[in-house]
């Protein structure tokens, strides 16, 4: 598939990985992840060298993870530690592929490519926008039949907001105050979105205090390569300072998992209502039920009507917000060149 491979990709939340191994697919690869008794979290090829059965159907013994089929057991560099048959002696070819993985944020990330690229440095840091001394945080996970492009053809253009989630995340009647800005740094590109002297969201409207029944609005949204989004999302006061009013800060975390198939994880920090499990629950049913009745079915219905051709190829008219969206895809594009060059390059 077309994903770059030399890139960081979340592959589970890290609270969902444990002693009990879990299968996932990330851009096409079987991936087996597990936590050894040590509790360090491990990525490793899903499928045994020797009859091919799943390890994720197997158990973990120590750091390594024991094949169901047969028995044979790989640690955490993915090298066969025991074979029980026999005279006990492990054939060369017993080993899989192990993939590096890092731990932060709540969150394990994965890397595809060659493994002497894989710099930690690179994984973006979320502990500032998260600032769990003063929010709480939710998080979830979606899986989308949509490549992940058309995926993050949604989340830059938050023109659609006042239409698609009218009952929801945005009022239809704000879409005259919407203000578009877009800013690139390098191969980050943001999306700015203002709306000012509104009412907030049906989202927000609960957590409101203020007397005045009009405030200012943003949506700003972050895109680092190849597939990690942050928003920044709130009201304040007319004129009001950011850190006065409501806001929730939101990571976008996607990972393809084939051509057709996107795992699109999320955590959302919210600065109101800190510790109240009451109000998590609100999120989380509010976040679910606007993805999963609003965007998830309008998203997979123009990956179905795209029918898997790139998005310019079929010369789509374009509006003002879609700036940052073809940005993205043209970065994308690029990155992809210059991955293709440079193993072309290590392979002359």
């Amino acid at each position: 598939m077309n994903s770059l491979k030399n890139a960081w990709y979340v592959a589970a939340l890290a609270d969902d990985v444990a002693l009990t191994p879990i299968k996932q697919v990330i851009a096409g690869n079987p991936v087996v992840l597990y936590r050894a008794d040590s509790g360090k979290a491990i990525a490793l090829d899903d499928r045994c060298p020797h009859r091919f059965a799943p390890l994720h159907m197997g158990r973990v013994q120590g750091d390594s993870i024991e094949c169901p089929y047969h028995g044979l057991q790989f640690n955490g560099q993915g090298v066969c530690s025991l074979n029980p048959h026999g005279d006990g002696r492990i054939p060369a070819a017993a080993k899989v592929r192990s993939y590096p993985l890092v731990e932060k944020d709540g969150l394990l990330w994965i890397w595809l490519g060659e493994p002497a690229l894989a710099d930690e440095a690179g994984v973006i840091d979320l502990a500032q926008f998260f600032d769990t001394e003063k929010h709480t945080l939710v998080a979830g996970y979606f899986k989308l039949n949509a490549h992940f492009e058309v995926v993050l053809d949604n989340l830059m253009d938050l023109s659609h907001a006042p239409f698609l989630h009218r009952a929801t995340l945005a009022n239809r009647e704000d879409v005259d105050k919407l203000r578009f800005e877009m800013q690139v740094d390098g191969d980050v590109v943001v999306a700015n979105y203002s709306f000012n002297g509104v009412r907030p969201s049906p989202q927000f409207q609960p957590f409101w205090a203020s007397s005045s029944s009009l405030a200012d609005g943003r949506a700003n949204m972050r895109w680092t390569p190849p597939s990690s989004l942050q928003l920044d999302v709130g009201y304040t006061e007319c004129g009001g300072l950011v850190d006065e009013g409501v806001y929730l800060h939101m990571a976008h975390l996607l990972t393809p998992a084939s051509e057709s198939e996107t795992h699109y994880f999320w955590v959302a920090a919210r600065n109101f209502c800190i510790g109240d499990e009451k109000v998590s629950q609100i999120m989380r049913e509010q976040i679910q039920r606007a993805f999963q009745t609003e965007d998830e079915p309008m998203i997979e219905a123009v990956a179905g009507y795209m029918d898997s051709v790139d998005l310019l190829a079929l010369k789509p008219v374009l509006l003002p917000g879609d700036a940052a969206a073809i940005r993205v895809r043209r970065v994308l594009q690029k990155l992809r060149e210059q991955e293709s060059a440079s193993n072309k390059s290590k392979a002359a």
